[in-house]
This record gives structure tokens, sequence and C-alpha cells, in this order.
């Protein structure tokens, strides 16, 4: 494994626990909170966030799948065993990726605004 690599595992460590934290952050003030409409009001707009992530991140990893096909002129069945998924799911990911942007893998939703 190289220093490159492993410096940036060690962000996406870092961000992830980041994350992490700021969501027990919001769940604590969520949960101290005394005005019980407010609250579930905090809640829900937590709820809508965290579905957003969720779906550029489910983006984000269909890019990333088209991204190491296309980089390593991977089969089908090839980049579905690499990243541990059915063929046909991974059929599925690439097809998302082209009809979202057929012109770059890369680009797309999934960024880091949410």
């Amino acid at each position: 494994m190289s220093d490159r690599q492993t410096a940036s595992e060690d962000r996406f460590t870092i961000a992830l626990t980041s994350l992490r934290d700021a969501y027990g952050q919001a769940v604590a003030v969520i949960q101290e909170d005394s005005q019980a409409q407010h609250a579930f009001e905090s809640a829900t707009a937590l709820a809508d966030v965290l579905r957003q992530f969720a779906e550029n991140a489910a983006n984000l990893r269909a890019r990333t799948a088209a991204r190491i096909a296309a980089e390593e002129k991977l089969s089908l069945s090839v980049l579905a065993t690499r990243i541990g998924v059915s063929k046909a799911r991974a059929e599925q990911l690439i097809k998302n990726v082209k009809d979202d942007n057929p012109l770059n893998p890369q680009k797309g939703k999934g960024t880091a605004d949410a």
C-alpha cells in the first residue's frame, strides 16, 4: 500500500468519523429539545438531509464502479466479482451512470453538496 493511498484512507476515516459525530450531535440536540414540535421538525430536517446524503452516496458508488471498469477495462462479470456484486447489479450501476452522464462517469450526482 502506498503512502498516498494510506493518506487518502486516513482522510476518509477522519471525514467519516466527523460525519458520525455530527449526526450524534444533531440527535442529541433533537432529544434535548424541550419543544416537541420543534424537535419533530428538526428530526424531519435531519431525515431529509440523510436521505439526500444516501442518494448522493449511491450515485458516487455507481460512478466509482464505472470508473474502475473504465480505467481497468473490465468486463461486467469481472467488475462484479471485483466489487462484490452480481453481474446484474454491476450492469445496473454502469447503466445508471451512463443514463446520468454518458460522457464522464466521474461527474454528476453524488457531489459534496447535499
